[in-house]
C-alpha cells in the first residue's frame, strides 16, 4: 500500500530539517575547535584554543552600559616534543579612558576562582613570543591591549573548562575586583583539552 504523497513530503521535510540542524551543530562545533600550526617565527608547534573566554566588570559610576573586560585564551607550545601551556590574558575596556583615574590592571598574579578552587597564575611576561608563540592569540579586536602571559598546565586548563562557576579576581585598592564570565566559551576550552589529551 502506497503512503499518501503528503506523508512522504512530511517525512522528507523532517529529514531535511534534521540534516540542517545536524549541519549547523557541526559547523558551530567546528568553529570551537583548536587551531594548530607550525610557528614560522619560533619553529614551535602551537595549538590555540578555538575561542577565548571573556570576563567583564561593570563600573556604572563611570559609564552606563560600558565595562572593563578580560579576554583569556589558552595555548600550548610544543618544542621538540616538550609541551608547555600558557593562559594569555588581555585587560581592556570600552570605558572612555578620560573618565578613569586608575589604569587598567596588569597583575603579576592572576586569580581564577573556579567553583571552590582558587587558581593562582603567575606572570611570565608580556610577550607570547618568549613562550614560543609568534602570532597574536585572540587579541580583542579594535583595542590596543597588552598580552599578559601566565604559565599553567593541562590539568588546570581542564579544571577551568569543566568548572560550573568562573570568575577572575584581581587585587586592587581598596578592594579586589571581580570579573564575571561574560562570554561563555568553555566548550572551546574543553575541545582544546580533548585535543591536547590525544582525544581522551
Amino acid at each position: 500500500m502506497t503512503a499518501p504523497a503528503g506523508d512522504k513530503r512530511a517525512r522528507v521535510s523532517t529529514a531535511l530539517a534534521a540534516l540542517l540542524v545536524f549541519g549547523a551543530c557541526a559547523a558551530l562545533a567546528g568553529e570551537k575547535q583548536p587551531r594548530e600550526y607550525l610557528d614560522e617565527d619560533t619553529a614551535a608547534t602551537v595549538t590555540v584554543v578555538g575561542e577565548p573566554l571573556v570576563f567583564a566588570y561593570a563600573i556604572p559610576a563611570l559609564a552606563a552600559n560600558q565595562r572593563d573586560y578580560v579576554t583569556l585564551a589558552a595555548a600550548a607550545v610544543n618544542r621538540n616534543g616538550k609541551v608547555s601551556y600558557v593562559l594569555i590574558a588581555y585587560f581592556w575596556s570600552t570605558i572612555d579612558p578620560r573618565l578613569r583615574q586608575d589604569p587598567l590592571p596588569s597583575p603579576a598574579q592572576l586569580v581564577i576562582q573556579a567553583d571552590d578552587r582558587r587558581i593562582e597564575l603567575h606572570l611570565q611576561g608580556h610577550s607570547p613570543h618568549e613562550a614560543g608563540i609568534g602570532q597574536p592569540v585572540h587579541a580583542p579586536p579594535g583595542v590596543d591591549a597588552t598580552p599578559n602571559v601566565y604559565g599553567t598546565d593541562l590539568g588546570t586548563v581542564r579544571f577551568i573548562g569543566e568548572a560550573r562557576e568562573l570568575t577572575i579576581v584581581v587585587d586592587s585598592d581598596p578592594a579586589p575586583i571581580t570579573y564575571e564570565l561574560w562570554e561563555d566559551r568553555r566548550v572551546a576550552l574543553r575541545n582544546f583539552v580533548h585535543h591536547m589529551s590525544g582525544g581522551r
